[in-house]
């Protein structure tokens, strides 16, 4: 299996792919998944298999292969991240450019129309602000119509207080 990580890393540092014949002579071909030990490369040859996954993919994509939510990059992706390797999301803009998959390299599914990496994290940003905003407009109606239901109940019962003293009934 080192073969494989060497073939990805080497198309990710080159960003070349190797010719037609090779990929099924070494078992490129549909391959949907990452032999274990892919989290003990270092740093660099991590960023490398992230990029040769991406230019693989993109080529099984535009040979009418989809890979879709199944993809590696987004798990390599992660692993970069937690790494603390991409602080400036400069490598995941360049997947997220570059790819068809728009499961690369955040997972998200969709990208609600970001063409970068950086427009996708504001709308999300913009998106989990909206939804505090709305949470917090809708618990303030759910107080105010306490409120007024308190309110109307406390009318009532006043109203009721007047007419049975008017009526005799309380003195």
């Amino acid at each position: 299996m080192k073969e494989y990580f060497d073939i990805l890393i080497e198309i990710g540092r080159t960003g070349i792919l190797p010719k037609e014949d090779y990929f099924a002579e070494h078992s490129l071909k549909k391959r949907h998944f990452l032999p274990e030990g892919w989290k003990l490369l270092d740093n660099e040859d991590l960023i490398n298999l992230f990029r040769g996954l991406v230019v693989l993919e993109e080529f099984w994509f535009s040979s009418g292969e989809r890979i879709g939510s199944t993809t590696d990059t987004k798990f390599v992706y992660r692993e970069i991240e937690k790494r603390q390797l991409d602080s400036d999301h400069s490598i995941g803009n360049w997947a997220f450019v570059l790819s068809s998959n728009p499961y690369v390299p955040l997972d998200s599914g969709n990208r609600h129309g970001a063409q970068t990496i950086y427009e996708y994290l504001e709308w999300q940003s913009n998106y989990h602000d909206r939804i505090t905003t709305e949470k917090i407009d809708a618990d303030i109606r759910k107080e105010e119509k306490k409120r007024l239901k308190a309110e109307a109940h406390a009318e009532r019962l006043r109203r009721k207080e007047i007419r049975d003293q008017e009526l005799g009934y309380k003195k």
